[in-house]
């Protein structure tokens, strides 16, 4: 694995604290990265041609900022941990609203989450359409500046586990 080295790492964290969308490498796929704010979500599913309101993965650096969203039951702790990459889908007690959870495996990406607090990602695609790979799709798809390339990614996407319905999605 090929990691954003500290330039870039710098350069990422100040574009995210201007909420500026970037394509960053992740633990499987590239993802459409903002702060986790809802002006930021709705930007990202407006570049991918989603509802405006469609609910976007979180991810975090540690446990602690996963506790601002999800209750962090031994369950969702032991899968937030686990080898593979895993989202969890829970939420608070006593909230309406569900999260999609994961926590970042990656050392850089973990340092600019750690500087910007947690971030949107999602595949970089348009919805419903396969998501991008290479260097060429990834920079045609977002301003270059904007775009982390590190290598081809040819990951599947993460596992999601609804800890609500108590059932694995993908």
């Amino acid at each position: 694995m090929v990691l954003l080295n500290e330039e870039q790492i710098k350069r990422a964290i100040n574009l995210l604290i201007k909420n500026d969308v970037i394509i960053l490498p992740t633990d499987t796929i590239y993802g459409l990265s903002a702060r986790a704010i809802t002006d930021n979500q709705n930007k990202i599913n407006n570049m991918k041609k989603s509802e405006l309101n469609k609910p976007l993965i979180i991810l975090v650096a540690n446990v602690e900022q996963a506790k601002r969203f999800i209750d962090l039951t031994k369950e969702a702790n032991d899968l937030l941990n686990s080898k593979e990459p895993t989202t969890v889908i829970s939420k608070l007690k006593d909230s309406q609203t569900t999260y999609a959870i994961r926590l970042v495996k990656r050392d850089d990406i973990k340092e600019i989450i750690t500087k910007v607090g947690p971030i949107y990602s999602t595949s970089v695609n348009i919805s419903d359409e396969p998501h991008l790979k290479n260097k060429k799709d990834l920079e045609e798809f977002i301003d270059m500046d904007h775009c982390f390339f590190t290598e081809n990614l040819e990951n599947s996407p993460s596992n999601i586990v609804d800890l609500i319905l108590n059932k694995k999605k993908r």
